[in-house]
């Protein structure tokens, strides 16, 4: 009964504000979401999400079940080919070729379908005011993060001497007209907005400090989304003091060298351990999205960035470990021999979620920028130790003197932390705009090198063609103002 209630409700909500289709139909049965109880039910929605281009561009790792060689010979063109080459000379015809996002359409429904629906009710809702504050503070908090994930998919990447005049995404709210297309805002208005949902949420002072259950916002969550999106704004001091306010509230870090589980091979019957991270129940994650760690195959370079010992190299669960290491399964699928391809579908790792460890990331990087290296080695370590095996782990800090080797270190760790997560795609991103940080990314494919520059359109994804087609006010694609 309560999954049949919960449907019907879902239903209304799809009708009363759907973003991933601007349609001019009028929203329905708006009176049928009354109370603080069919309010929550909104939020109690599982989010699946499964991103996947944005780890390719970072030139991390290969998706999918194409053959490489084939794929890369043929001299037809597509979306994945484009992609895997790194060719931002067709930026146009990746548009043309990009009919729909999963990502877009991903995002903007828990923006429409879930957060602003509650906003619109939740004031004459009935229900204990209590109730309707939490609700009202969880609903910002997932407003505010979805908006800074579309924003860093789909602009230009933050720079304050610009970011007034760049061309950014629409920002939509709970009193968005239906019937008119929504307009796309500066990147500095998006930020803005960002910033003033997440403030207005935490200023409520009724998110549970313990969340719901994890894909439900908590205050660590809503400090944490704060923290990032100051990070994107270059504003180090504050950054720092709501990622330590978010640690405060959570600071767990899950060891991988002792979380693990048993894979076992299907031809011999080995037995391996990998990196077990449960679903829902991570003490490091803040806000769960699903989605498994599947077919992305990791480049030899991607490999050699890891520091020695790291599990995530180590003992991630791939395909080859499933064939007992008899068979070569990135020979097999990709044509790519000795391509560790992961095939984890027992973890959770929570690839566009938000959790504890990103914190400890961005308090080393305001430490760099305040030049205090043994600070933010100290920051670093405390995930290092719980990644490196302990045979090989040294502590960094009382080691590194000069920024140069403290940036390296902190891209090291950045790039074990989130490789089984899209945010390699937005860390890379936002260095891109730090002249001491940027850099290019390579992958070289039997003997051709590809790659992917500071400066190159690819970090600009172009809105997908379903959404223009009924947005006009989408175009021209950002990409375009960043050549």
């Amino acid at each position: 009964m309560k999954k049949v209630i919960y449907s019907l409700l879902f239903a209304c909500a799809v009708m009363l504000s759907s973003c991933e289709a601007y349609t001019d139909i009028q929203p329905k049965g708006m009176n049928l979401l009354s109370t603080t109880n069919e309010l929550e039910m909104l939020l109690n929605a599982e989010i699946m999400i499964t991103s996947s281009d944005m780890r390719e561009v970072a030139a991390d790792v290969i998706y999918g079940a194409d053959n490489i060689p084939t794929l890369l010979s043929n001299p037809a063109m597509t979306r994945h080919k484009i992609l895997v080459s790194l060719d931002d000379s067709q930026m146009d015809l990746l548009g043309e070729l990009t009919a729909s996002d999963g990502d877009y359409t991903s995002w903007y429904r828990c923006i429409g379908r879930i957060a602003n629906p509650v906003l619109l009710q939740v004031d004459a809702a009935e229900g204990p005011e209590s109730v309707k504050k939490q609700l009202k503070a969880e609903a910002l908090t997932i407003r505010a993060y979805f908006h800074w994930l579309l924003v860093n998919k789909f602009a230009k990447a933050y720079n304050p001497a610009t970011a007034a005049t760049d061309p950014g995404i629409p920002y939509i709210k709970e009193d968005w007209d239906l019937t008119v297309p929504s307009e796309k805002l500066s990147v500095q208005k998006v930020y803005e907005n960002i910033i003033q949902d997440i403030n207005d949420a935490i200023s409520l002072n009724a998110l549970p400090s313990v969340n719901i259950n994890l894909m439900r916002m908590n205050k660590a969550a809503a400090y944490a989304v704060k923290a990032l999106a100051l990070m994107s704004m270059q504003d180090y001091t504050q950054a720092a003091s709501a990622a330590k306010e978010a640690l405060a509230e959570n600071g767990n870090i899950l060891n991988y060298n002792t979380s693990t589980t048993m894979m076992q091979g299907v031809i011999m019957g080995g037995r391996y351990p990998v990196i077990f991270r449960q679903e829902l129940k991570c003490p490091e994650d803040y806000f769960y999205i699903y989605d498994k760690e599947i077919q992305y195959a990791m480049t030899p370079e991607t490999i050699a960035f890891f520091e020695p010992g790291h599990a995530c190299a180590s003992k991630i669960a791939n395909f080859n470990l499933m064939f007992d290491n008899i068979m070569d399964y990135g020979a097999i699928m990709l044509g790519l021999p000795g391509y560790k391809i992961t095939y984890d579908m027992t973890s959770g790792w929570n690839q566009s979620g938000l959790k504890s460890t990103h914190m400890y990331l961005i308090l080393a990087e305001c430490a760099i920028h305040e030049g205090e290296y043994d600070t933010a080695m100290e920051y670093l370590d405390q995930l290092r130790v719980n990644r490196i095996d302990p045979a090989q782990y040294a502590p960094l800090k009382g080691t590194v003197s000069t920024e140069e080797d403290a940036i390296l270190y902190l891209k090291k760790t950045s790039h074990g932390e989130c490789l089984f997560s899209i945010y390699n795609f937005i860390q890379k991103k936002r260095w891109n705009e730090l002249d001491n940080f940027k850099q290019s990314w390579h992958r070289d494919i039997f003997g051709t090198p590809y790659s992917i520059e500071p400066g190159s359109p690819l970090w600009i994804f172009p809105f997908p063609m379903n959404a223009v087609s009924l947005n006009p006010n989408l175009l021209p694609h950002n990409y375009k103002a960043a050549k």
